[in-house]
């Protein structure tokens, strides 16, 4: 059995139950996972670790840098090298390139273990890095013995970081599709669905004069929690939508599950998103999705005119154009099946494929 490690930065339920296939799926290998922090505040997943084995967490001190626009987390862990010591692994997969990340890479090399650099992260979401963090890049990337992505955009950006192409496997971002999985017949409500934190990045202030622009029986659930809520209540009154726009709090499991199948489409208007996995779940629930262009998984994730479309969420007449579209075109039951059946694609036996792909690689090179 090969013993082969993943280091991440907290516990997040799409990751907890992929890492949990890959031990029960492939008996081959001993996973091992460790964890830099135990959570972050503005994340309140219920997160369920009784399936996951061989799981670790480091001791480490939190910095946590306030922005309207996204709250950014810094771990700065403790004991890193000793973990890894004690579990020996023969492969590490790095997760992005945090201070962990760098301290494990640098193990690696003094023990000539060669690790796999992983990110979800895309040329677009690290657009405003500085000089630093383009230096931690580069000092993974050239050490690594193979990358994988999370999105085609994750694998552009690691080949513009100097990534050799062939070295270059996919292992999309996913959830478990079994959770979310349910065919919908009717699409009668007119009521569009977001899903995420109200925070600036999210771009729910650009949604809002465009719903405006619509017909008025168009109606917006909102589903989440955030520091922009009271400005986004303030916006809605004065655009008159206090009767078309519903927010839900934050909801999760069967309540979450209802809402998606309680809607008619799903719209993500995010400034800013490597991946945007709430499209997935959305797709799963049998619902057309309209997402921004700078949600970096929507390209994979969507057929243009067929289970949705990617707009620009700033440009606020052909955003509202293109809400209208979609429930103007009677093609909503049509598109929910695209969509149902495009989210097949990211199931996690489908998904795995790539990272043992790139396991296999650097166990032949």
């Amino acid at each position: 059995m090969k013993r082969a490690v993943f280091i991440t930065n907290i516990p997040s339920p799409y990751r907890v139950d992929f890492f949990s296939f890959l031990q029960k799926t492939y008996p081959e290998y001993e996973f091992h996972i460790i964890f830099s922090g135990a959570g972050m505040e503005n994340r309140k997943w219920t997160v369920e670790l009784e399936g996951l084995e061989h799981y670790h967490f480091l001791k480490s001190r939190t910095i946590i840098i306030r922005k309207r626009f996204d709250d950014r987390y810094v771990f700065l862990p403790v004991g890193v090298e000793r973990t890894l010591w004690e579990i020996a692994p023969e492969l590490v997969f790095a997760m992005e390139y945090n201070p962990t990340i760098l301290r494990a890479v640098h193990w690696c090399r003094k023990k000539k273990i060669p690790f796999i650099s992983w990110t979800d992260g895309t040329l677009n979401s690290e657009k405003n890095i500085g000089k630093v963090q383009r230096l931690s890049r580069s000092y993974i990337v050239k050490r690594a013995s193979a990358f994988i992505a999370s999105s085609t955009a994750s694998k552009e950006a690691q080949i513009a970081y100097g990534a050799a192409p062939e070295k270059c496997f996919l292992s999309y971002l996913t959830v478990d599709i079994r959770k979310y999985l349910a065919k919908k017949d009717s699409y009668q409500a007119r009521q569009l669905i977001y899903v995420g934190s109200l925070i600036q990045r999210k771009g729910l202030d650009l949604l809002l004069p465009a719903l405006a622009q619509t017909s008025e029986d168009i109606r917006l659930v909102i589903v989440g929690e955030g520091q922009e809520k009271p400005l986004l209540e303030q916006q809605m009154k004065k655009l008159g939508l206090t009767e078309r726009v519903e927010f839900k709090g934050y909801v999760e499991g069967e309540a979450l599950r209802r809402l998606y199948m309680e809607s008619d489409a799903f719209i993500l208007p995010t400034r800013e998103d490597c991946f945007g996995l709430v499209l997935l779940e959305a797709m799963c629930a049998s619902l057309p999705v309209i997402s921004s262009k700078y949600a970096d998984g929507a390209r994979d994730l969507i057929e243009e005119g067929k289970n949705g479309y990617i707009v620009d969420p700033e440009d606020t007449d052909a955003f509202a154009g293109t809400i209208e579209r979609i429930f103007s075109e009677g093609r909503l039951a049509e598109m929910g099946g695209c969509s149902y059946q495009k989210a097949q694609e990211f199931s996690f036996s489908n998904v795995a494929e790539g990272c043992i792909a790139a396991m296999k690689y650097v166990e032949e090179n």
